[in-house]
């Protein structure tokens, strides 16, 4: 391990596509852990997995805060969550988007969820993309999503692309973090925000001309449950809890 590298890094995933955030998760710490095959919409929870990766713990919190049902209440309470769950804080949050399937609207989302973690978590967030931006031309390419592109321009840790042919492409990552990490003379991001009411999210959301829609019915406390599953060098933790 690199000298002055952090050996223990807590991640938060935030995307759109359910299956791709759990694809994401499970190569980067080397487990199947996260199921990809369960609907988005009945994946009502964050859940944690731990692991040893490159000589460093790395802990990845796979959330679903850009579903596009969830309700105000939900949203506050997966965030707080998420927060419990990365204690004392995340290093940062890996936007997993896609070319093909992102719009105005969803980055307005992406803002307020983020905005509700701490006003600086743009500072600390990658946007790692999963499918390939089409090109017009061997010679010439095209912006074809100019919505995740002038994202990127406002997250800290810019744009990597999600390529699982290329062996260095998780060291690329933890690389990315620590250089967030150094510019921003941090330890770890402090979620400063997660104690309001949650109604910046809504409020935002409206002024930006977006929706969050749903059903606030649900006000239980979350049930918690933890499984162990074995990954060679060492043991996978998952905590699943319901938002």
């Amino acid at each position: 391990m690199a000298s002055g590298s952090v050996d223990d890094l807590r991640i938060v995933l935030i995307g759109k596509n359910g299956s791709e955030n759990s694809r994401v998760g499970n190569i980067t710490v080397g487990t199947e852990a996260f199921n990809r095959e369960a609907p988005f919409y009945f994946q009502q929870h964050s859940m944690k997995i731990s692991g040893e990766v490159e000589g460093r713990h790395i802990t990845v919190i796979n959330t679903h805060l850009l579903e596009p049902n969830l309700s105000q209440h939900r949203i506050t309470q997966g965030v707080r969550e998420c927060v419990s769950l990365s204690a004392p804080g995340p290093h940062v949050f890996v936007l997993v988007l896609q070319y093909k399937d992102f719009s105005e609207n969803d980055k307005h989302r992406v803002k307020c969820v983020l905005n509700h973690f701490s006003y600086q978590a743009m500072k600390h967030t990658i946007v790692l993309t999963t499918d390939e931006e089409p090109r017009t031309s061997k010679m010439t390419s095209v912006i074809w999503n100019k919505v995740i592109h002038d994202l990127i321009k406002e997250c800290g840790g810019g744009n990597l692309h999600f390529d699982t042919t290329n062996p260095g492409w998780r060291s690329e990552l933890f690389r990315r973090i620590e250089e967030i990490l150094k510019k921003e003379h941090k330890e770890f991001l402090i979620c400063d925000m997660h104690e309001d009411d949650g109604s910046s999210v809504d409020g935002d959301m409206s002024r930006s001309g977006g929706s969050i829609r749903g059903d606030d019915k649900d006000d239980s406390e979350p049930n918690e449950s933890t499984q162990t599953a074995n990954d060679g060098g060492g043991s996978v933790h998952l905590v699943p809890k319901l938002i």
